[in-house]
C-alpha cells in the first residue's frame, strides 16, 4: 500500500481492539451513559484496566427501562466503527453500503447513540439524505439541527478509512464523504480530519513516537475551506448555506489550531505536563463542549502523545476522566495507541472485550483491503425492520428458534438468547453470520406476544390464521429465509383502513410502516399492489380474545343477543370481505362454569 511502510495486520488489529476496549472501559463513566446511580456511582469506580458489569437507563423519557450491560460490552462508538469498516469492504460502493444498509440498520441495535447520528440514520432509513429535509417547519428544524451538528460522531468511526486511503487526498475525500452522512457542522468534520491524519501518522511511523509528532501530523488535517467545498456533493447546500459553511470552516480551523497549540505547549513540558490540567484547558470536562469533534480529537491526540511510552496510562486517564465524554475519548485515544503498540499492552482486555474475534477478523480484512460485497439486503432495511421484530416476538412466544433469519443489512442471524428485561421490554441477543453480536430490545407492553407462562392469571389474546381451498391466490408468502416463521401475508386494498379495523377489533395499536402492518404472530397485512386481484373467499381469520364482550363493545355489537353465536363466537368481515371469527379464551375454571350454565 503506497506510503504505508509500517502497516501490518498487527497495527490494524491494535487500532480496532484498542478502540473497542477504550469504548467498553469508558462507557460506564460517561455522564450521558445513563449509569444507574449517576455521578456518585461513577466516582466510586477505581481507574483500573478491568471491565465491569453495570446497569444503565435506556429508552425514551416516557418509556425508561433498565439496560444491563455485561462486562466488556461496547457502545455505539464501536458499533459505528464496525459499520464503517463493513462499508469500506464494499470497495467503490462503500458510501452506498454505509447510507443504504449500515446506518439504517444500526438504528435497530444501537446502544447509546448520539442524537445527530440517530437523526441522520433515521433520514437515510426513510430513503433520503439528512440535508434533503423538505419544506415543512419540522423538516426545516431537522435541517438546522443537521447543519449545527458538530459532535465527535464522525471522528470516532473513521479509523477504517485510514487503512483504505492510499494518499492524504484520498483520506480527505473519504472522511468528508463519510462525515456529511451524519454531521453538517465543520467542528465535526475538522475534528475527524485532524484525528484521521494523526492516526495515519501512527499507523505509518517506524521511529519512536515523539511528543510532538502527532500534533504536526494532525495539523495536516487543517484543510482550506475551498478544497472541502469541492468535495461536497451537488445539492448538499445552496449558495448562501455554502458561504456560511465556508466561513464557519475557517473559524473552526483557527479554533482547532489553538487547541493543538495548547497541547503542544503542554507536551513540551515533558514529564511535567499535567494531563488533567491540560484536558480541562481544552474543554474535556466542560459539558457544553466536551463532545465536540475538535475537542475530542485534540484530547485523544494529546493523551496518545503524552502516554506513548505508557499506553495503559493513557487509556485509563481517558476512560476515567471525571465529567468527560469518556467512551469516545478512550476509544479514540486507544486506537492511536493500538496503532503504535499493537495489542500486547491491552493484556486480557483484548481477549475479553465484546466480539474480540470479530474485531480481529474485520481489522485484518481492512488491512488487506479485501473487497467483499457480502450480503446486501433483498429489500431496503426499513421494510425488513418490522419483520425482524415480528420474528423476535414470535420466537419468544414459541420459546426459542434455531432458524437462520435475514438481518435488515443483508447479513444472517440466529437468536442466541431471548428474554424479557421486564414486563415491557424483550431483549434479544443475536449472533450475526459474520461473527458480530448485537442486542435488540423490542417493546412488549400490552402485546399479544407475551408468553402466558410469564404472567400467570392474565388473559392473553392469541391469533391464528386458517386458510381453505387454494390460499396462493389470496396470500403472498415471503421468501422462506427472509420472512418470520409461520408468517401469512394478506394483501389489503387499503392498508390504513384494514389496520384500523384490526386495531379496533383487538384493542391494540397496529401501526402502518413501510407498506405493512403486523396484526399479530403469523399475520402481516400488506398493501395491495396495483392491478392485483384479491381472492378473499379462500381465507378466514380466527382470533381468540380474553373477553368477547370487550370486542363487541368496541365494534358496537351485542354478542349475547346474536342468534348466530350460540358458542360465543363473533363473526364479522374485514374491509376486504374476509370472514373474521372472534372467540373467547377460557381458563379451565371458566370452561367448567360455562358447562354448568
Amino acid at each position: 500500500m503506497t506510503g504505508n511502510t509500517r502497516l501490518d495486520a498487527q497495527v490494524a488489529t491494535g487500532m480496532f481492539l484498542g478502540a473497542a476496549v477504550g469504548d467498553a472501559l469508558g462507557w460506564p463513566q460517561e455522564p450521558r451513559g445513563g449509569l444507574v446511580g449517576g455521578q456518585k456511582e461513577r466516582d466510586r469506580a477505581k481507574p483500573q484496566p478491568t471491565f465491569r458489569s453495570w446497569i444503565r437507563h435506556a429508552g425514551h423519557y416516557s418509556s425508561r427501562y433498565r439496560d444491563p450491560v455485561q462486562a466488556g460490552e461496547y457502545s455505539d462508538d464501536t458499533q459505528l466503527l464496525l459499520a464503517t469498516a463493513r462499508a469500506c469492504l464494499a470497495g467503490d460502493r462503500w458510501w452506498q453500503r454505509l447510507t443504504e444498509a449500515e446506518l439504517p440498520t444500526w438504528l435497530l441495535y444501537q446502544r447509546g447513540g448520539g442524537g445527530a447520528v440517530l437523526r441522520a440514520a433515521g433520514a437515510w432509513a426513510s430513503g433520503r439524505p439528512p440535508w434533503d429535509a423538505g419544506k415543512s417547519a419540522r423538516a426545516q428544524d431537522a435541517l438546522a439541527r443537521y447543519r449545527n451538528a458538530g459532535a465527535n460522531g464522525i471522528a470516532m468511526r473513521i479509523a477504517p478509512h485510514v487503512l483504505w486511503a492510499d494518499s492524504p487526498r484520498a483520506l480527505i475525500q473519504r472522511v468528508v464523504r463519510d462525515g456529511i452522512t451524519t454531521h453538517g457542522h465543520p467542528r465535526a468534520l475538522v475534528g475527524a480530519l485532524v484525528y484521521a491524519f494523526a492516526l495515519r501518522h501512527a499507523v505509518q511511523t517506524q521511529a519512536t513516537h515523539g511528543f510532538g509528532d502527532s500534533i504536526e501530523a494532525a495539523a495536516g488535517g487543517l484543510i482550506d475551506a475551498d478544497q472541502i467545498l469541492s468535495e461536497l456533493p451537488a445539492g448538499w447546500a445552496n449558495s448562501s448555506e455554502l458561504d456560511h459553511f465556508a466561513e464557519a470552516w475557517r473559524d473552526t480551523n483557527k479554533e482547532t489550531q489553538q487547541l493543538l497549540e495548547i497541547i503542544a505547549d503542554s507536551l513540551h513540558q515533558g514529564a511535567m505536563s499535567n494531563p488533567e490540567t491540560t484536558l480541562e484547558r481544552i474543554g474535556c470536562t466542560d459539558p457544553k463542549v466536551n463532545g465536540s469533534g475538535t475537542v475530542t480529537a485534540a484530547a485523544a491526540i494529546y493523551l496518545a502523545s503524552r502516554f506513548a511510552a505508557r499506553p495503559q496510562g493513557g487509556l485509563l486517564t481517558a476512560a476515567f476522566l471525571r465529567k468527560a465524554d469518556t467512551d469516545t475519548l478512550a476509544s479514540m485515544t486507544a486506537a492511536i495507541l493500538g496503532a503504535l503498540h499493537g495489542i500486547d499492552w491491552l493484556g486480557d482486555l483484548a481477549l475479553t472485550v465484546q466480539d474480540a474475534a470479530y474485531l480481529t477478523k474485520i481489522a485484518q480484512h481492512s488491512h488487506g483491503q479485501m473487497v467483499d460485497l457480502g450480503h446486501w439486503p433483498n429489500l431496503p432495511p426499513r421494510h425488513l425492520r418490522d419483520e425482524l421484530q415480528l420474528t423476535l416476538l414470535t420466537a419468544y412466544t414459541n420459546k426459542g428458534s434455531s432458524k437462520l433469519h435475514e438481518f435488515p443489512d443483508g447479513r444472517r442471524f440466529r437468536i442466541a438468547d431471548l428474554d424479557a428485561l421486564d414486563d415491557r421490554v424483550l431483549r434479544a441477543r443475536l449472533q450475526l453470520s459474520d461473527g458480530q453480536t448485537v442486542l435488540i430490545d423490542a417493546a412488549i407492553l400490552h402485546s399479544p406476544f407475551t408468553r402466558a407462562d410469564e404472567q400467570p392469571g392474565r388473559r392473553h389474546d392469541t391469533l391464528d390464521v386458517h386458510t381453505a381451498g387454494n390460499p396462493a391466490s389470496a396470500i403472498e408468502s415471503a421468501d422462506e429465509d427472509a420472512r418470520p416463521e409461520a408468517a401469512v401475508i394478506l394483501v389489503a386494498r387499503s392498508l390504513t383502513r384494514s389496520a384500523a379495523f384490526y386495531a379496533q377489533l383487538t384493542g391494540r395499536d397496529i401501526p402502518v410502516r413501510s407498506g405493512t402492518a403486523h396484526v399479530g404472530p403469523g399475520l402481516l397485512l400488506q398493501q395491495q399492489a396495483a392491478n392485483t386481484p384479491i381472492d378473499t373467499a379462500s381465507v378466514s381469520v380466527h382470533i381468540t380474545v380474553g373477553l368477547l364482550a370487550d370486542v363487541a363493545r368496541r365494534l358496537g355489537l351485542d354478542v349475547e343477543r346474536s342468534p348466530r353465536n350460540p358458542e360465543d363466537v363473533l363473526e364479522v368481515k374485514d374491509p376486504d370481505g374476509r370472514i373474521v371469527r372472534v372467540s373467547q379464551h377460557y381458563t379451565g375454571t371458566q370452561r367448567n362454569m360455562k358447562s354448568d350454565r
